[in-house]
């Protein structure tokens, strides 16, 4: 097997109705860290919460989990996904115009040895493009996701249903927030894509696909994803994340 590498792009937007972005990115060729992070609680107390998020989980994984063993690698998601929660919770207990902020977090790291690693809380969204297919990686950590599984309600109807952005986990809600862990081999081609609710709710998985195999290139890629979202109407803040793998022989 050869050594991997990867190109990356990342851009958040405010959209077309909101008067301030709340979401947060990161995204760090050399470490192979990228994050989408979309925050809530108002007065700019999401922004606070998803900055806090992506920064310090990008600060906890880009230092040694290149190479890492695989456990420790896991280990160090979840802890820096509960400091990150309890530092949000830290902040708002001190700042009154703070309390209730919290924020979704969606966490990719990639490694030369060609595995990845995906952690997860909130609605925010992780895709793998591969072979001419788009696959969501990561599964909602919402209501209506739960009414689904539940077979209360079909997915078509989830994506129009009113109480959609009712989020059941968080980072910000509680001391020992449990993201869900994905994990799996890269392949030359590969194409991952993380998202905040204001893509996945404009643009279809379809269209995203067709975005991803048209440019190649991740910069022209994410812009053309937030602009897809702002013409169907940009309702919310739109954040994108894309990586393109390949392989060295």
């Amino acid at each position: 097997m050869g050594r991997f590498w990867w190109n990356c792009a990342a851009l958040t937007d405010v959209g077309r109705v909101r008067r301030s972005n709340e979401d947060s990115v990161y995204c760090s060729a050399e470490s192979g860290v990228f994050v989408v992070a979309d925050g809530m609680g108002g007065h700019a107390a999401g922004e606070v919460a998803s900055a806090i998020a992506s920064e310090r989980i990008a600060e906890r994984l880009c230092d040694k989990c290149a190479t890492m063993a695989l456990e420790q690698v896991e280990e160090r998601f979840r802890t820096a996904f509960v400091e990150a929660g309890n530092e949000i919770l830290q902040q708002a207990a001190e700042n009154t115009t703070q309390l209730g902020m919290g924020t979704t977090a969606t966490v990719l790291l990639l490694r030369e040895d060609g595995i990845y690693v995906i952690g997860h809380i909130g609605d925010s969204r992780a895709y793998l493009a591969r072979d001419g297919v788009i696959s969501q990686v990561t599964r909602d950590h919402s209501w209506v996701q739960e009414q689904v599984d539940r077979g209360m309600i079909t997915p078509e109807q989830a994506q129009n249903h009113p109480q959609s952005n009712i989020i059941t986990r968080a980072l910000g809600t509680e001391a020992y927030p449990t993201p869900d862990l994905y994990k799996g081999d890269m392949r030359d081609g590969d194409m991952f894509l993380l998202a905040s609710d204001g893509l996945t709710d404009m643009v279809s998985e379809e269209r995203m696909l067709s975005i991803l195999l048209d440019e190649k290139d991740p910069e022209r890629c994410v812009a053309r994803l937030v602009r897809e979202a702002n013409l169907a109407g940009g309702m919310d803040n739109i954040s994108a994340v894309v990586t393109l793998i390949g392989e060295t022989d």
